[in-house]
Parts: C-alpha cells; structure tokens; sequence
C-alpha cells in the first residue's frame, strides 16, 4: 500500500512539473513573439459625421404606416397582457 502511495505522489509531481514547464515556456514564446511581431498600426481615423435625421428621405406614409402598425401591435399585446393577469 505504501509503494502504490508513493508512486502516486511521484506521478503526481512529474504530472505538475510537466504543466509548469509547459507554462513556462508558453510565456517565453509570448514573450518572444511580442518581441519579434511588431503591432498593427491602427487605421486612419475618418472625421466624424454628424447624423442625418433618422426619418429624412422617407415618405411621409410610409412613416404613418408605421406609426399606426406599431401603436395597433402595442394595443393587442398590452390587452392580451392585461387578460392573463386578471386569470
């Protein structure tokens, strides 16, 4: 019993010492290739431009349309809502 306890502990660190070489040397390769790779250059930043009016260029039906399609959907769901809490 007492060979099979030691042989788990000696797995058990080479186990842990295999994972810390490992991690090492991970970092001296990111270490390295940050080194090595120079950084992307960031793209030009273009001016900001100031936004157009969100409802410009659109039909003033088409909006109404809309409009009144959204108010209708908002009645129904708000009655069906109100019908399942009364239950």
């Amino acid at each position: 019993m007492q060979e099979l306890l030691t042989q788990a502990a000696q797995l058990m660190l080479v186990g842990m010492g295999a994972v810390i070489v490992f991690l090492c040397i991970l970092v001296v390769c990111m270490a390295v290739m940050k080194w090595l790779i120079p950084t992307p250059s960031l793209a030009p930043q273009t001016p900001n431009q100031p936004r157009s009016d969100a409802s410009a260029g659109k039909s003033p039906t088409l909006v109404a349309a809309v409009s009144a399609a959204v108010h209708q959907y908002r009645q129904r769901h708000s009655a069906a809502e109100n019908k399942e809490m009364s239950k």
